[in-house]
């Protein structure tokens, strides 16, 4: 389990941002095809109510957690769930968090 995950999942505007990119049609319902391109930090920051510089940031940590992936497309990225990652992550959490079925010889 790599610790970049939980330390990018112990943040509540990252777990909103995930949430945006899971429902894109949802959250940004003027945007076409948001599910398809990926939302960009000004969009995201509009819905959230912070700065570009700090929703910048949050897309760095989800970023480095392989959590997100970004595209550059000019001067802007569009920013996408990892699915391949998320599914790491969970199987990740999921065996960190299960019950021991016995002691480990250690």
């Amino acid at each position: 389990m790599d610790a970049r995950v939980i330390k990018a999942l112990a943040c509540e505007s990252r777990l909103k941002i995930l949430d945006f990119l899971n429902w894109p049609e949802l959250y940004f319902p003027d945007v076409p095809n948001a599910r398809q391109t990926g939302l960009t930090n000004k969009l995201i920051c509009g819905r959230l109510g912070i700065t570009q510089e700090s929703v910048s940031l949050h897309m760095r940590w989800l970023t480095e957690a392989r959590l997100v992936s970004g595209t550059k497309v000019g001067t802007r990225v569009f920013y996408k769930r990892n699915e391949p990652g998320i599914d790491e992550a969970i199987t990740g959490l999921c065996d960190l968090l299960q019950k021991p079925t016995s002691t480990p010889n250690v």
